[in-house]
């Protein structure tokens, strides 16, 4: 029974041992803030990080997109990078990894700039306590995307205080409809943004509280 649990988890998808992945590659082209496509033809992205997009990024819209971007490249571009995994290796065809430029890490890089925020993912948290300690830096000092005003400020921020094991605690803006399904008893009150995030509380995808202007 053990053997056969062992080999249903290996065949999982993205649960494969790394060593069946590059170890390191060199950057044929950054396609966003955190991603890239080497020179095999492997797509990576940075794993803790979410940089804004082109089209709508949920949590930034395109704010600062092309700074991001540009960031990216100026880090890793033509360059041979090194490619550190977590337990999950992989995830809609792309590579999920850590990555360095000599001794450069450039997922903190970008966050501890402004150039990113910190994003917790699935089951790849080893680096969490040092991206949140990065983007409470480039947040406190106002840079990069924190520079920014926000699009739409709420007149306060709700979240929940019940948190169930390895789930991400989420904070909404007072009119998200989430907020709403919070039990009274459960709820947690933030005057502003910056409490609800040095409680360690993350973004809601669907009302987008960090939505920032464009420059």
């Amino acid at each position: 029974m053990k053997r056969l649990i062992l080999l249903v988890f290996l065949l999982l998808p993205g649960v494969l041992h790394s060593a069946d992945y590059p170890s390191q590659g060199v950057v044929k082209k950054v396609i966003d803030g955190d991603t890239i496509e080497l020179k095999s033809g492997d797509v990576v992205r940075y794993i803790g990080i979410d940089a804004p997009e082109t089209i709508y990024s949920r949590r930034m819209s395109e704010a600062f997109w092309k700074e991001a971007t540009e960031a990216n490249r100026e880090l890793v571009e033509g360059k041979t990078v090194r490619l550190e995994y977590d337990k999950q290796v992989k995830h809609d065809n792309r590579l999920l990894a850590y990555v360095y430029v000599g001794e450069i890490f450039v997922n903190g890089e970008l966050v501890r700039k402004g150039f990113a925020l910190y994003s917790p993912f699935g089951p790849n948290r080893s680096k969490d306590t040092l991206l949140f300690q990065y983007e409470n830096e480039a947040r406190k000092n106002r840079l990069g995307i924190w520079a920014l005003p926000l699009k739409n400020p709420s007149k306060g921020y709700i979240a929940s205080k019940i948190k169930k094991e390895g789930e991400i605690k989420k904070f909404h803006r007072i009119e998200c409809p989430h907020a709403g399904r919070i039990a009274n008893r459960n709820k947690v009150s933030f005057k502003s943004i910056d409490e609800a995030l040095d409680e360690g509380y993350r973004p809601c995808r669907t009302c987008n509280p960090l939505e920032r202007c464009y420059p």
